[in-house]
């Protein structure tokens, strides 16, 4: 009995997540952009090259599918969140199945890397939405692991920009990187 309320109480939390992710409306203080646009190369394929760190990145979350109106939609209606473990092991399928965008070095983010696109200027998300566009405020997964404690790794919250030490097995959001052939 104990078990089916944990999965009944799981699949409540992950419905009124993919709601409020969903209905969020980002707010921008109107400072000067972190990451302007003119800092990213659309490179006309589901990508973006950062030009400061020459990292290439997918413009979708992990679920959503690139549409050729320079737009992401959600395969399914549940938005996809996975543990650090299947996040590192999605990199890996991605490439398996053949990449995206004609690469197949894709890999999860360092916490670094993932938190230099943050937006400082706006949040909810904190993220900037003309390059990354419907890019939800939410927790992702950063491949770097937490130092002195295994069962846990660093994660960015882009609700309002922000690096956390996350426990290994909550579900977050994914956004996939590669570096420059």
């Amino acid at each position: 009995m104990k078990i089916l309320r944990f999965f009944a109480f799981i699949l409540v939390l992950t419905l009124f997540a993919h709601t409020s992710f969903a209905e969020s409306t980002q707010t921008c203080n109107g400072g000067l952009p972190t990451t302007p646009t003119t800092n990213f190369q659309d490179n006309l394929d589901g990508t973006v090259t950062d030009l400061k760190t020459k990292l290439i990145w997918k413009k979708c979350t992990e679920g959503q599918i690139w549409q050729s109106n320079n737009t992401c939609k959600y395969e399914t209606d549940i938005t996809p969140m996975f543990t650090w473990k299947e996040a590192l092991e999605m990199a890996s399928k991605v490439n398996y199945s053949g990449g995206f965008a004609s690469a197949t070095n894709w890999r999860i983010p360092n916490v670094k890397e993932l938190s230099s696109i943050i937006e400082n200027t706006c949040y909810a998300p904190a993220i900037n939405l003309n390059v990354f566009p419907v890019s939800l405020a939410g927790i992702y997964w950063s491949a770097t692991p937490y130092i002195n404690a295994n069962d846990y790794a660093w994660s960015v919250s882009f609700t309002y920009g922000e690096n956390r030490m996350s426990y290994k097995h909550n579900y977050y959001l994914i956004r996939l990187v590669r570096d420059p052939n």
